[in-house]
């Protein structure tokens, strides 16, 4: 497949970007979300959040943000190791690569027409792609989501599953777009067998080990969505959950009733 990738330009994403072009090509990149580390954008996402949710959830996020990178995660550090060594090298592309800040303006669109994509893939980003841009290509566009869904649609999805102790849906899913944010049905999924040494205090860290661990299923997921175009249809038993940014507050109260007293 010709493929077009969406995410943030980082190392991870151009390891995702080569682990591709093993049995694809990569035609273009458009990295998203390129201000996302400024004090600008910071300001913004907030106010964003602030006006959609409420002063107290805005600030209770941002507090577990400061908490998380200060405190929570100290240890990731030393396991980020373990990683592959090509997932901290930042790889050459041999394709076009653009910076985009609207993906829905019209030149980005007729630019994507004028690639002939197979195929879109985006990586964990904050994109929401819409009918105008999802539907442009022969297979449609996948979402590689870091968490279990439809059990944990939305964001921080496996950071909740650890500190709600549901350890069988700590994961990634591959799923293809729709109208429904995480609602898409499955191209590939898989469950990320936690280490004796690993918990929620590395939760970041075993997000991005459950895709890489498990990055052979994928491959083998997308060679038969490839060849046959079938999605695996979301199971109407399964619990369907969206959560969003976790607060300190939602942090403590899970830690308390889950994990003080273990």
């Amino acid at each position: 497949m010709n493929i077009i990738f969406f995410g943030r330009d980082n190392s991870f994403n151009r390891a995702i970007i080569k682990f591709l072009n093993l049995d694809h090509k990569v035609i273009a990149v458009f990295w998203v979300e390129n201000d996302r580390y400024t004090f600008k954008h910071k300001v913004k996402k907030f106010n964003k959040r602030r006006k959609k949710y409420g002063l107290l959830k805005a600030s209770d996020e941002v507090l577990f943000h400061a908490f998380d990178r200060l405190f929570l995660r100290k240890k990731e550090g030393n396991k980020l190791k373990e990683y592959p060594e090509y997932f901290f090298q930042k790889h050459k592309l041999d394709c076009p690569e653009y910076r985009i800040e609207k993906i829905h303006n019209k030149e980005w669109l007729d630019k994507i027409r004028e690639l002939k994509p197979d195929l879109i893939f985006n990586v964990c980003s904050n994109t929401i792609f819409k009918p105008n841009l999802y539907n442009i290509p022969k297979y449609g566009t996948l979402v590689l989501h870091e968490g279990v869904t439809p059990e944990y649609k939305g964001l921080h999805s496996n950071l909740w599953a650890l500190m709600n102790k549901d350890f069988d849906k700590v994961g990634y899913t591959l799923l293809k777009v729709n109208d429904e944010i995480d609602g898409g049905e499955l191209v590939s999924q898989a469950v990320y067998k936690l280490k004796n040494d690993e918990s929620y205090r590395m939760w970041g860290y075993i997000s991005h080990k459950s895709i890489i661990e498990n990055l052979h299923i994928m491959r083998e997921d997308l060679k038969k969505y490839e060849q046959t175009n079938e999605v695996k249809k979301n199971d109407p038993a399964r619990k369907r959950n969206y959560y969003t940014w976790i607060g300190l507050s939602n942090f403590l109260k899970l830690y308390r009733k889950n994990y003080k007293n273990n």
